[in-house]
């Protein structure tokens, strides 16, 4: 009779600590967007390509893509259960979004959703970035 006692898990090692969570992929943060029955919410690797979609979370990544002269940014942000989505802010954007642009913001992002490699990950093409902290978003109001 063979031995099912000694299988092994799959874990991942992180430093000192393990867990058994699964690896989180990219372009599965929960969206919302206009669908063709109204407002709707699923994960953005699910939503068509083009649509306007938003979506709120952590940036907990920011990786410079561009050059001094046209600065574009990759940002990723995770929302609260893990799940992230890969997030392009372009040149024409950064100027306006770049006091946003802060690893452990909570922000909001709303964008367009484009895959630059079929059936590749989404991707979100960055119209705007809000922050999510209601104390910064009211000060902002004040303050305009």
């Amino acid at each position: 009779m063979k031995d099912r006692t000694s299988t092994n898990s799959p874990t991942h090692v992180v430093g000192e600590t393990k867990t058994l969570l699964p690896t989180r992929l990219p372009g599965r943060l929960v969206v919302e967007f206009l669908g063709s029955f109204g407002p709707d919410s699923r994960p953005l690797e699910r939503v068509q390509v083009g649509a306007l979609v938003s979506g709120s979370g952590t940036i907990t990544v920011l990786t410079p893509t561009g050059t001094a002269e046209e600065p574009r940014f990759m940002v990723t942000v995770t929302g609260m259960t893990g799940e992230s989505a890969q997030c392009v802010v372009d040149s024409e954007h950064y100027l306006d979004l770049w006091d946003l642009l802060v690893e452990g913001a909570q922000v909001r992002v709303s964008g367009r959703v484009r895959r630059p490699v079929v059936g590749g990950a989404s991707l979100i093409d960055v119209l705007t970035i809000a922050s999510a902290d209601l104390r910064i978003a009211q000060a902002r109001a004040v303050s305009a």
